[in-house]
């Protein structure tokens, strides 16, 4: 796969997983943890966006990746903690 079609793949997926965690987001009840997330989210969203127009480094995509799945992350241990209440 070449370089360029590999970074727009990566960043289509990259789009889907921030999709994801919105809708997980969307879900779970008002809090102030919520609203912390969504924040996160939503800039996530917007450097992806840019990420569009000028494309990332594979460093720069790499780190948006992380903070994406650690949102992921946070969001599972929210509905798991929304769930046990």
């Amino acid at each position: 796969m070449k370089p360029a079609a590999s970074a727009s793949l990566r960043l289509f997926r990259l789009m889907d997983a921030i999709d994801v965690v919105v809708r997980r987001l969307s879900a779970l009840p008002a809090s102030a943890e919520v609203k912390d997330l969504r924040h996160r989210i939503e800039e996530s969203l917007r450097e992806a966006d840019r990420s569009r127009v000028s494309p990332p480094s594979p460093e720069e995509l790499e780190r948006l990746m992380r903070r994406v799945l650690r949102l992921h992350v946070e969001v599972a241990k929210l509905e798991r903690h929304t769930a046990g209440t």
